[in-house]
């Protein structure tokens, strides 16, 4: 009787696991749109699994070793609860990923009830705290999942995937300006772009209309990338050796 109950839960959980799997590639068919705002996630996904076939990748710059930040793992405290261990989830690591799931969630179960009632510009409820409160969801929810997976690697990946939503929006914003004009330039003024509380007044250079935003994220990027993996070196250690 165990034995059966047993395995009917893991059909249960199996049977979970993949519709949760199904559901990014259902919603693209319906909406062709939304591939657009999975293409971070899945660049994150695949640069996380990268260790798995550079792993014996040789480090350029110390011989004999591989790349630190592809096959080691970051050091934590046993004893600190806030952040992770090999084996457990910390409170920091844990709350993102809670905190994120919900933003997403009531931001998208906002934008499916406003485009039920014939769309246009949302911009109440949870849209009135952030613009792009999806994306700010996803950001959160993905940074715990790295601080978790303790891997320098998991922070390129998310650096990567973190400018990827800021181009996005961007790139939404610029389109929106063009659709809605002043109406969206007043609410850009009253709301935060993603952090809640945090309005900043940009010059014209670095509106989502101009280049040079776009310029400047892509050099952020690249320095915060080239930090990690300087900046990581004394902080991990071999998987292979634990």
């Amino acid at each position: 009787m165990k034995m059966r109950v047993y395995a009917f839960l893991r059909r249960v959980v199996a049977g979970a696991i993949a519709l949760i799997n199904l559901i990014p590639s259902i919603v693209v068919i319906f909406n062709p749109l939304f591939f657009v705002m999975f293409l971070p996630i899945g660049a994150y996904a695949i640069l996380t699994q990268l260790w798995i076939l550079l792993k014996d990748v040789q480090d350029p710059f110390h011989p004999g070793e591989s790349l630190y930040w592809l096959t080691y793992a970051i050091k934590t405290d046993e004893d600190n609860i806030l952040l992770p261990t090999l084996f457990r989830w910390g409170i920091i690591d844990l709350s993102l990923l809670a905190v994120g799931s919900v933003i997403f969630l009531l931001a998208f179960a906002a934008w499916i009830t406003n485009l039920g009632k014939g769309g246009g510009l949302l911009t109440s409820g949870i849209y009135g705290l952030v613009r792009h409160p999806q994306y700010l969801g996803l950001i959160l929810l993905t940074l715990g999942i790295t601080i978790r997976s303790l891997r320098p690697i998991s922070f390129i990946a998310w650096i990567i995937l973190l400018f990827g939503y800021l181009i996005l929006a961007s790139l939404e914003e610029r389109d929106l300006i063009k659709k809605y004009d002043q109406r969206y330039i007043e609410y850009s003024r009253r709301t935060a772009f993603m952090i809640p509380f945090l309005r900043l007044n940009l010059p014209e250079l670095f509106s989502p209309r101009k280049p040079y935003r776009y310029i400047v994220f892509m050099v952020l990027c690249v320095l915060l990338i080239v930090a990690v993996m300087f900046s990581m070196r004394n902080m991990v250690f071999a998987l292979r050796g634990f």
